[in-house]
C-alpha cells in the first residue's frame, strides 16, 4: 500500500513535470519573464520534494552526494585517461559505499499514521482534540478541535509563527498573513490566532490535511525554525 508521504512526492513531481513543460513552453514562445517565475516554483518544488525524501530516507542526501562525486569521477576518468587506475579506484569507493547505503534499513523520520489516527480518535470523542508541536520550545504547533459534528478547526498562535502578538488584515503587500491567507488561513475575530476550517462530511484519510500542513512547514517556516522534537499532544 502507497504511503501518505510517497502520495505527496507523487504529486510534487508531477507538479514539477507540469512546470519544467511550462517553462520549455515560455522559451519556445519567448515568453521569457513567465519562464522566470517558472524557475522560481520550479526550485521551490525541488526544495520540497528533497525535505520529503530526506524524511522518507534518513540517507537520501547522502546518496545524492555521493552520486554526483560518481558523475564527475567518471567525467574526470574521461578528461584524465593518463590516471585512469586512479579513477577506477576512487569510483569503486564510492560504489561500495553507494551500495551499502542503499542496502541498509533505515527508518524513516516520520510516523505515516499518527495524524489520520489522532484525527480518528477526536471524531470518535475519544480526546477533545490534539496539537502537532513543530518546536517544542517555542510551542510553535498547530492545534486541531473539532467545532461541530464535521468542521475541523486547525489553528496557529500568531505569536510562535510570526513573533507578533495580534495581527489585523491590511492592504500591504507586505503583510505576513498574506502567506496563510493564500493556503485557506483565517484570523479569528481578536487577531490572535490564524485559523483553517476542513470540512470533515466525506472524511476518509488525513492526506490532503497533510498536504496542507506541508505547505504551511516548508513554504513558509524555515527548516531553522523546526527541530527533532516535533511530536503530537492530545488533550
Amino acid at each position: 500500500m502507497q504511503s501518505d508521504i510517497d502520495k505527496l512526492i507523487e504529486l510534487l513531481q508531477e507538479e514539477k513535470l507540469f512546470i519544467e513543460q511550462c517553462i520549455k513552453d515560455n522559451i519556445d514562445e519567448f515568453e521569457y519573464l513567465h519562464a522566470h517565475i517558472h524557475t522560481k516554483t520550479l526550485t521551490k518544488l525541488n526544495t520540497q520534494l528533497r525535505i520529503f525524501k530526506q524524511l522518507k530516507d534518513p540517507f537520501y542526501n547522502k546518496k545524492m552526494e555521493l552520486e554526483m562525486q560518481l558523475e564527475m569521477y567518471k567525467q574526470f576518468r574521461k578528461d584524465s585517461p593518463d590516471i585512469d587506475l586512479y579513477y577506477q579506484k576512487v569510483i569503486a569507493e564510492v560504489n561500495d559505499e553507494l551500495k551499502k547505503l542503499n542496502e541498509s534499513n533505515a527508518k524513516p523520520q516520520y510516523d505515516d499514521q499518527k495524524v489520520d489516527d489522532a484525527i480518528f480518535n477526536i471524531r470518535a470523542g475519544r480526546h477533545n482534540g490534539f496539537i502537532i508541536y513543530l518546536n517544542v520550545k517555542d510551542n510553535l504547533g498547530f492545534t486541531f478541535e473539532l467545532l461541530q459534528t464535521d468542521i475541523l478547526s486547525i489553528s496557529i498562535d500568531v505569536k510562535s509563527a510570526l513573533n507578533v502578538e495580534y495581527l489585523f488584515e491590511d492592504d500591504e503587500d507586505e503583510n505576513p498573513l498574506n502567506k496563510f491567507s493564500g493556503l485557506g488561513f483565517g484570523l479569528n475575530q481578536t487577531g490572535s490566532k490564524l485559523v483553517y476550517k476542513y470540512n470533515m462530511e466525506y472524511f476518509k484519510d488525513a492526506i490532503s490535511i497533510k498536504r496542507l500542513l506541508s505547505r504551511v512547514i516548508y513554504d513558509i517556516f524555515t527548516y531553522a525554525e523546526l527541530d527533532k522534537q516535533a511530536s503530537l499532544v492530545y488533550f
